[in-house]
């Protein structure tokens, strides 16, 4: 062999060691099993440094001997064939004596001019490691949906491909019955809630849970509630569906009792006479028909939500939430509190107690019973007045006695003296004014001395008005004040005390004009009005005189309570007092600056 040709094939030999170290299979190049060449992968495969650590060494070293006895016979008739072989799972010996698996590809060469076999190794050992894992895996997740306490199944093309033996527990089938049946043989799936805006079966593929309320159908036929998530998987290549149900049977019956608990609460409360409320954490829950009716609105819907204490006064809101958190610390409850209640432009006066209610749809709250105190106040205020109304009585009795006689001395000797002293005629002018002014009140004394249930007749309150109305005309006229009387058709008689109704309307109308030194118009209405089953005979006088100071109008029928330079307080108080005793009412509503109303109710009695 000539030099050129020697250095051709020393030029290849390098380019092909240089290629196979490259590689990052390994390759071990034998002739007659005796190791001529090893690239860098084969030699990090086996544990060595260097080639010269395997280079010369007998091929056996390295392969497991439990290959040994077939191994020379194959690579022999491999040779003989020329073709390369089919890979084959191998076990190598690395230098340190541990196995590794391989996949083992034979091909053969010729190498420095010597027929020869090149070995392509693949270390099988991440791959199998990996597989070992996913094996691992996969019974882990087996034993973990096996024995979680929770029904898992799939489900694909809304048939059932898998279910646990919790889930067939709980519906009662075996593996082989349920799988292949549809969906909707054990589940109500028009009674399917998501909740979720999406459905669960167009939601793409992820890890985004749906969780979702069922009726369940049990192979038995008995129905049981179910909840749980659901997901999209991919099975077998498909989509499918992933899911973990629990049976909630009980959960929903006992949801269903406390419902039905707070229905009868509610049904008792309803027809309990008192205002109540029920409240969390200052939010009304409910109110029943009573409270309604406090607060003034059509219904509830109003009320539900809103904050308890946006009802209470600002300066009694304080003391309310202090009696709520006591009330939820006590079994019992707390003592009635006065308060004020804040109803859209009024302000009404109320006392409240409160009580802590267990398991109310299975929270705690407070019920609070609501009094209201108006009629109570207006009953000790008309207590109050009645029983002034008796010590002036009595006292009017004695004092118009006593007065009567010596008045009427004075009376007869002024007129006496008037006579004699014809030139100081003034003076006694004078005095004989306020005689006649001492005899009106004391007349008013006796008024309200003399018992007021006299005799009752039938009476006609047109004939009334117009009687009085004819005694005041001469005074409105010279007052300029117009009086325009309103009176419905066809008003019933009244069951009354004739004279005592024209002192009344004669008291009020009287008020009235004076109200307008400078002229105006007193209006007087009068209709029909039914409450419940009662009729009423409503009477509305009013003037556009000033109007009377808030500070007055609340004690006006008390005695010596006027706004007249010279009056006495003491013709509303009879007239009070005349108006109750026919059982009616009798109130006076003032607008400071646009005049005084003042509104009798008298009932039609046979």
């Amino acid at each position: 062999m000539d030099a050129t040709t020697e250095q051709l094939l020393q030029e290849s030999r390098v380019r092909y060691e240089t290629l196979v170290h490259c590689l990052p299979d390994g390759v071990i190049v034998h002739s007659n099993f005796q190791i001529l060449f090893v690239n860098e992968a084969a030699l990090k495969l086996v544990g060595a440094t260097s080639s010269q650590q395997l280079e010369g060494r007998h091929l056996f070293d390295l392969i497991h001997q439990e290959y040994h006895y077939q191994l020379k016979e194959r690579v022999e008739g491999f040779i003989e064939r020329g073709v390369p072989s089919s890979p084959l799972l191998r076990k190598l010996i690395r230098l340190d004596g541990s196995i590794v698996s391989t996949e083992v590809r034979a091909i053969p060469i010729t190498y420095d001019g010597k027929s020869a076999v090149q070995l392509i190794v693949r270390d099988l050992s991440p791959m199998l490691q990996m597989e070992e894992t996913l094996n691992e895996w996969n019974d882990l997740y087996k034993t973990l949906v096996e024995s979680v306490v929770a029904g898992v199944f799939v489900a694909q093309q809304n048939e059932i491909v898998y279910a646990n033996p919790y889930l067939l527990d709980m519906l009662g089938y075996s593996l082989e019955e349920l799988q292949g049946l549809p969906v909707d043989a054990v589940v109500d799936t028009s009674k399917l809630v998501l909740l979720h805006e999406d459905q669960c079966t167009k939601h793409m593929a992820g890890k985004t849970q749906y969780p979702f309320k069922v009726k369940g159908k049990r192979k038995d036929g008995r129905s049981i509630y179910l909840e749980g998530n659901c997901s999209s998987i991919s099975f077998n290549g498909e989509e499918a569906i992933l899911g973990t149900i629990q049976d909630v049977t009980l959960k929903q019956e006992q949801e269903q009792m406390l419902q039905n608990s707070a229905k009868l609460y509610q049904q008792m409360l309803m027809c309990i006479p008192e205002p109540i409320f029920i409240t969390d954490e200052d939010e009304v829950l409910y109110a029943n028909k009573h409270a309604i009716e406090l607060a003034g609105q059509p219904d509830d819907s109003l009320m539900i939500g809103q904050p308890f204490l946006q009802f209470i006064h600002e300066n009694d809101r304080k003391l309310v939430q202090e009696d709520i958190e006591r009330a939820m610390t006590l079994d019992e409850p707390t003592a009635f509190r006065e308060i004020r209640i804040l109803l859209d432009d009024r302000i009404l006066e109320a006392e409240v107690s409160y009580i802590r209610i267990d398991n109310y749809m299975g929270r705690s709250v407070v019920l609070s019973v609501v009094r209201d105190l108006t009629d109570r106040k207006r009953s000790e205020e008309q207590m109050l007045r009645s029983e002034k109304l008796s010590v002036i009585g009595q006292l009017a009795a004695g004092v118009a006695h006593e007065i009567r006689n010596p008045l009427t001395a004075l009376k007869g000797f002024t007129q006496l003296l008037r006579s004699k002293y014809k030139d100081e005629s003034s003076y006694f002018e004078i005095m004989a004014a306020e005689l006649d002014r001492i005899n009106l009140i004391v007349n008013e004394f006796m008024t309200l001395a003399r018992p007021h249930l006299t005799s009752f007749e039938q009476g006609s309150f047109a004939e009334i008005i117009q009687s009085v109305l004819s005694i005041l005309e001469t005074q409105a006229i010279l007052l300029n004040v117009e009086i325009c009387c309103e009176l419905e058709a066809n008003l019933p008689m009244l069951y009354c005390n004739g004279n005592q109704l024209k002192q009344v309307f004669l008291n009020v109308v009287k008020n009235a004009i004076e109200a307008m030194p400078d002229g105006g118009k007193v209006h007087i209405q009068a209709n029909m009005a039914e409450t419940g089953k009662e009729r009423l005979l409503h009477v509305r006088i009013h003037d556009e005189g000033p109007g009377i100071p808030n500070e007055v109008i609340r004690r006006l029928g008390e005695p010596f309570v006027t706004t007249k330079e010279k009056g006495t307080g003491l013709g509303l108080m009879v007239s009070t007092r005349i108006i109750e005793a026919h059982l009616g009412k009798l109130q006076i509503y003032n607008r400071q600056g646009k005049g005084t109303t003042v509104e009798i109710t008298l009932p039609i009695k046979h």
